[in-house]
């Protein structure tokens, strides 16, 4: 199978901390390949410098062809933009020098996919965080890129939107494209994901990485950002259409719910995470 990009002894520092250190990894044509690790291990840097984004401090990036077209959904899509998504989208599509009748039958089947439709002429500045994330996700998928590469693409959506999602991954692996990701919640690529790498301690294994603690994922509605910001025992929190996910560690879901359950807010679904399984 044809290899699409190699990195090479990649290193990253941010002032005095090293982020990355001396990661290596090769993607061929049609593969899945997830980047997995906590919170600040470094996963998103290293997604921006496979997208070329960002540059390592060291290390080299090798590309098949110098123009392969690739396809980047950032872990926080803008939401501060002023256009439409039919507005953005055709832009994103004739910058990639889609055909006007390409870009029209492309968007219109994207759109409806996603179920943005009727949301196709609001500024994407008004619309929730999932709808926003949708628009973010059709403007990689536009151009049928070569190489996609996904920051946490589930983050606010909700799950019908999901599984399209899977759906529109696997027939773009059939076209050709081969996928980078990093996510939170395992089981729900499981089943199209070839290969698994973990950073820790800034370097890229194919060792498990083993959690302390077990995690839960703790659903609520009824509360706001403010209300948990000081809730430091919160490894990671994500928003939905009218509710928020905090992942926490087993040992301090009590307190957590405990808190909730003081603030008024409702409890809508707790359950186990499990980031190791086999």
């Amino acid at each position: 199978m044809k290899q699409l990009i190699e990195l090479r002894h990649i290193n990253k520092k941010y002032g005095k901390k090293t982020i990355l250190y001396d990661m290596s990894l090769s993607m061929n044509e049609k593969q899945i390949i997830a980047i997995l690790g906590g919170n600040g291990s470094g996963k998103s840097t290293f997604l921006r410098i496979a997208a070329g984004v960002e540059r390592p401090d060291s290390g080299q990036i090798v590309y098949a062809d110098k123009n392969i077209r690739t396809g980047y959904v950032p872990e926080r899509f803008p939401n501060y933009l002023r256009f439409t998504p039919n507005e953005y989208l055709h832009y994103t599509g004739r910058i990639s020098g889609i055909s006007e009748d390409g870009i029209k039958q492309r968007i219109s089947s994207l759109l409806h996919r996603f179920q943005l439709d009727k949301w196709s002429d609001r500024r994407i500045s008004t619309l929730s965080k999932g709808n926003i994330q949708k628009v973010g996700i059709i403007q990689a998928i536009l151009p049928q890129p070569e190489l996609l590469i996904l920051d946490e693409p589930l983050s606010g959506l909700d799950f019908p939107a999901q599984q399209e999602l899977i759906l529109i991954l696997g027939e773009l692996r059939e076209r050709g494209t081969s996928i980078l990701l990093t996510y939170h919640e395992a089981p729900v690529f499981e089943e199209i994901v070839d290969q698994t790498y973990y950073i820790k301690a800034g370097r890229l294994t194919e060792e498990r990485i083993q959690e302390k603690d077990a995690v839960k994922l703790i659903e609520v509605k009824g509360l706001k950002d403010k209300d948990v910001q000081e809730w430091n025992e919160i490894l990671h929190k994500e928003r939905r259409e009218n509710s928020m996910l905090l992942y926490v560690n087993s040992e301090n879901s009590d307190q957590i719910l405990s808190r909730i359950l003081k603030l008024q807010g409702r409890v809508e679904y707790v359950g186990n995470i499990d980031f190791n399984k086999e």
